[in-house]
Order: C-alpha cells, then sequence, then structure tokens
C-alpha cells in the first residue's frame, strides 16, 4: 500500500482492500479487517471504522438504520449517527438498542463497536449488559503483515517515501478548534458564574471539563491544541482547587493544585502559572500556612504577562500571608506596592473574572491584612471603600461572601478601637437577616471574632456576651 494516500481516507480503504484480497481473504471477512485496520493503525474509533468499512455515508447508514427497525421513518439521521462516532469526547452517546441496530447495519456485533474509552464512560447499566451479553467482543490486535519481496529498483524508487506519511501524523487530531472554544467558553463563563451559583454546582461542571480535557489528551493532536489542551486543564484544576478551599476541602484543593502545576510545567507558560500560584496562596492561606501562602503568591509575580492578569490579587495575597504571622514591615510594603498599581476602574473583574478579584475583594484583603497588624484605623478605611465598591456592583458580580466578611472584620477593626457599640452595629444586620451557608473562611472570620470578644477587654460587657452567642450561632448555621 502506498504511504501516500492519507490514512482512513477512501484511497486508502481501496488499497487496504486490495491487499486483503491479495492475501486471500474472502469478500465476507474483508469489512472486518479494514475496520480492524482502521481502529489500530489509523486510530479511528470503532462506530466511525465500521461505518467506513462498510463503505456507507452517514445519510446511506441512517437510511439502512431506519430499514433495520422495520420504519423508515423511524427518525435517525446522519448528523445523528455522527454524534454517536464523535462521543466520548463530544456528541451524544449512543444507547444499547441503537448499537444493536447500527451492529446489524455493519455486519458486525454490537460490542464491536465500543472501544476501551467508550465503556469508560458507559452507565453501570450499559456496562453490566455488556459483560452479560455472550457475543464476544473481536480484539482489534494488529496483524503481523509480510511484506513482499522487492527488487532493487523498487528499493530505490521506495526510498523516503514514507516521508510525507510520517510527517503527515502531525495534523492528525482527536480535537477540533470548536472544542476547544467550547472548553473555553465553558470555562469563562463558571468563572464569572461562580459569584452567583452554588460552589458545588459549578465544582461539579469544572469536573466535567476537567476529565474531558485529560481524556482528549491520552490522544494524538496538533501541538498548538495540545498547548490549548494542558492551558485549559492547568485553569480548570486551578478553579477547582479554589472552589475547593471555599468548602474546607483544603486536602482536595492542595491535591487539585498539584495537578493544575503539572499541567502548567508541560504547557510552560507564565499566565497559567500565575493562576495555579493564585489558587495555591489562597487555599495555603485558608488553611492556615500563612508564611507558604505569601511565598507562593512571591513566586507567582515573577511570572509576568502584562495585563491578562494584575498583580493584585497575587501582591494582596502576599501582605495576607505575612499578616499570618505579624510581619508588619512585610505587610507593609505589600500593600504600598499594591496601592501604587490599583485600578480602581478594574471593578468586575477585568478580563479574567475569576482571578482578577473585583475591587470590593481587593480592598477587604488590604484591610483584612493591616488589621492583623494591629493598623485598625487603616484597616477601617480599605473596609469602608470595600463596603462602597460592592455595592456599587451589580447582583449578578457580587459575591455573595464578601457581604458578611466585610461587616465582620469592620465589627473586629471596632472591637481593635475599642468601640463594641460599633461591632455590635457592623455584625447586627448580618446576624438579624441569617447568615445562611457559606464559604468555609467565613465560618472562621466568625470564630476569629468570637474569640476575640472572649479577650479580658470585653469578658465582663453585657454586648460583647449576647454578641458573642449570636456569633456562635451563626457560626453553626453557615457550614457550607
Amino acid at each position: 500500500m502506498s504511504r501516500q494516500a492519507k490514512p482512513g481516507s477512501k484511497p486508502y480503504r481501496a488499497q487496504l482492500r486490495d491487499r486483503l484480497t491479495a492475501l486471500g481473504f474472502p469478500e465476507e471477512a474483508i469489512p472486518a479487517q479494514v475496520a480492524k485496520n482502521l481502529i489500530v493503525e489509523c486510530r479511528i474509533p470503532p462506530r466511525a471504522a465500521w461505518r467506513l468499512a462498510s463503505e456507507l455515508s452517514l445519510d446511506v447508514a441512517a437510511h439502512q438504520y431506519n430499514a433495520v427497525t422495520g420504519d423508515p421513518r423511524a427518525g435517525m439521521r446522519g448528523t445523528r449517527i455522527w454524534e454517536y462516532e464523535q462521543w466520548p469526547d463530544r456528541g451524544v452517546r449512543p444507547t444499547v438498542a441503537a448499537l444493536r441496530v447500527l451492529a446489524q447495519v455493519y455486519g458486525t456485533g454490537w460490542k464491536c463497536l465500543l472501544g476501551l474509552r467508550d465503556l469508560e464512560q458507559l452507565p453501570a447499566k450499559d456496562l453490566a449488559e455488556y459483560h452479560a451479553d455472550a457475543e464476544p467482543a473481536v480484539v482489534t490486535v494488529a496483524q503481523p503483515e509480510v511484506p513482499p519481496a522487492r527488487t532493487p529498483a523498487q528499493a530505490e524508487e521506495e526510498f523516503g517515501a514514507g516521508a510525507l506519511g510520517d510527517a503527515l501524523l502531525l495534523t492528525t487530531t482527536n480535537v477540533d478548534d470548536v472544542q476547544l472554544d467550547d472548553l473555553w467558553s465553558d470555562l469563562d463563563f463558571l468563572g464569572g458564574a461562580y459569584t452567583r451559583i452554588a460552589p458545588d454546582s459549578i465544582l461539579g461542571q469544572l469536573a466535567v471539563i476537567a476529565d474531558r480535557t485529560a481524556s482528549l489528551l491520552k490522544g494524538r493532536q496538533r501541538p498548538k491544541q495540545t498547548q490549548d489542551l494542558l492551558l485549559i486543564g492547568a485553569k480548570s484544576n486551578a478553579m477547582m482547587a479554589w472552589i475547593a478551599g471555599d468548602l474546607g476541602r483544603y486536602r482536595s484543593s492542595r491535591e487539585l493544585n498539584s495537578a493544575a502545576w503539572l499541567y502548567t510545567q508541560y504547557a510552560d507558560d507564565f499566565l497559567a502559572r500565575r493562576w495555579v500560584r493564585t489558587s495555591q496562596a489562597r487555599v495555603a492561606f485558608w488553611a492556615g500556612n500563612g508564611i507558604e501562602s505569601a511565598k507562593l503568591a512571591a513566586d507567582g509575580l515573577n511570572y509576568h504577562v502584562g495585563g491578562q492578569l494584575t498583580d493584585a490579587p497575587l501582591i494582596l495575597a502576599e501582605a495576607r500571608g505575612w499578616s499570618s504571622v505579624q510581619a508588619e514591615r512585610k505587610v507593609l510594603d505589600a500593600i504600598a506596592r499594591w496601592t501604587a498599581i490599583e485600578d480602581p476602574d478594574l471593578g468586575a473583574g477585568g478580563e479574567d473574572k475569576f482571578f482578577n478579584i473585583t475591587k470590593d475583594r481587593r480592598h477587604y484583603m488590604a484591610g483584612n491584612a493591616l488589621l492583623s497588624v494591629g493598623q485598625a484605623s487603616a484597616a477601617l478605611r480599605e473596609f469602608t471603600t470595600a463596603r462602597e465598591a460592592f455595592e456599587q456592583l451589580s447582583t449578578e458580580n457580587r459575591w455573595e461572601a464578601m457581604d458578611p466578611m466585610i461587616r465582620i472584620d469592620t465589627g473586629r477593626a471596632h472591637l481593635r478601637l475599642d468601640d463594641l457599640e460599633g461591632a455590635a452595629a457592623q455584625v447586627g444586620p448580618l446576624l438579624d437577616a441569617g447568615v445562611g451557608k457559606q464559604p468555609d473562611m467565613v465560618r472562621a472570620m466568625l470564630k476569629l471574632m468570637v474569640t476575640e470578644l472572649a479577650g479580658p477587654r470585653w469578658r465582663a460587657a453585657t454586648t460583647a456576651r449576647n454578641l458573642t452567642e449570636a456569633l456562635l450561632d451563626a457560626h453553626a448555621s453557615a457550614r457550607p
């Protein structure tokens, strides 16, 4: 067979049939051998391989499908068969009933239309039916081929004949631009939707993207497509780690961030490294590892990406990390660097609405870091700005957790300034309305305020005791 024919193409299949005929295969056995070759040598999925081996177009296959069912108007279309062939990467999962009919059309058994990747995605019921069926699944093992003897003249003619075919392998891909655009679009949507959709729901949808990406990476793509998939894998895992941390699942967060970082190493992309370092710094801080958080954030700043992801989230994460060990000089230095670059117009998240946090969240982080190193007055100014920015945001751009967090830390700032009544006035509306389910950090801040109210300064105050009881009730109800 000339290697100039595109693998899997009609000329390729015609040449393959001629070779099989020359080897003595009977006519009725040739389609199975062609399908086997297309699956093993050309990496064509089983359902498409068997249709091509039967030399059927999508529309003709659909017509014959309807004929097998006994109802020409049964409704099978060529587009639906194409969707069956795209699954599990995209498209539609075929039912077992549909597979049985297709198998009759192609002259094979239904189990031959499923590959290993298909089986891994089958519902438990269908997989059980697969194993229960006595029909054997054809094992697609490439048979050794004995090339015919060549004359010296033929050998000279064929020298280098395979070079083009080998190079053309670089154009073989299991993914197209539409799939990549869909994955990026889904990531962008989920990044913007996190402020208004339940975290568990977002986490589940991100897991689908991550699994789909990992599955595609097991196949062959063009180099640029592989790069895109690696970036999608990095971002989806980093986002999942961030959200899992919000839910208090820190062990899962660390594993997801490790996976995300591995993707970035292979992608060798500075923006991806920033995504992951931002997520790692956030998770480390709320897990109680402030110094590690600061160092991760500082490392993230080494990857310069222009305006795609501003320095603000990482600088503020660095400040907050150092604040956990009262490293006041380092905190104030980081806050000064952030103040110098703060863009007040970056109000809705900038280009990346997930990692480019909104203005209210930036000023809250600054206030939280300042409060932790005893700068209560400066912190109060930042919390006031955070409150104003939060209220100016449209509902869809608000992260609901910010309202309780701003109120709690503003209350804590009032306590540091010996203003118990001011603290009560800040958290009172929150407690009256009910905290509801909140991310893990809201519960952490509620507990921290309870600890501060229990100190010697407020222990004897009735207002402090009443406030403590209300905060403890809120802490119990805020479990995500």
